[in-house]
């Protein structure tokens, strides 16, 4: 997914995401809003400005959800659309 990385343990679980304040701003933004009472970590860069933040997953399942939710449609925008009739007529032949 573009402008999101994942942090595993050393099992290969993940248990964090970083989102790409820079790629998502607008989206960022918005969560901010939302959830103003959670406090969130941050990665900087060497000026000290914010370029992406941390999502722990054991914390904050049920914001990541909506996050990836967002994040997944966001990247679909300029996907191309197919008529649901013909969706529908291609299960019907396939049974």
């Amino acid at each position: 997914m573009r402008g999101v990385q994942f942090l595993t343990d050393y099992q290969g679980k993940k248990i964090a995401a970083l989102v790409d304040i820079n790629q998502h701003r607008v989206f960022w933004e918005d969560v901010k809003a939302e959830y103003s009472e959670i406090t969130f970590q941050f990665l900087t860069d060497r000026d000290g400005g914010k370029i992406a933040v941390v999502i722990d997953w054991e914390n904050h399942d049920e914001l990541w959800e909506d996050i990836y939710d967002i994040l997944v449609i966001e990247s679909l925008e300029n996907e191309e659309s197919i008529p649901f009739k013909f969706v529908q007529n291609q299960l019907e032949k396939a049974g």
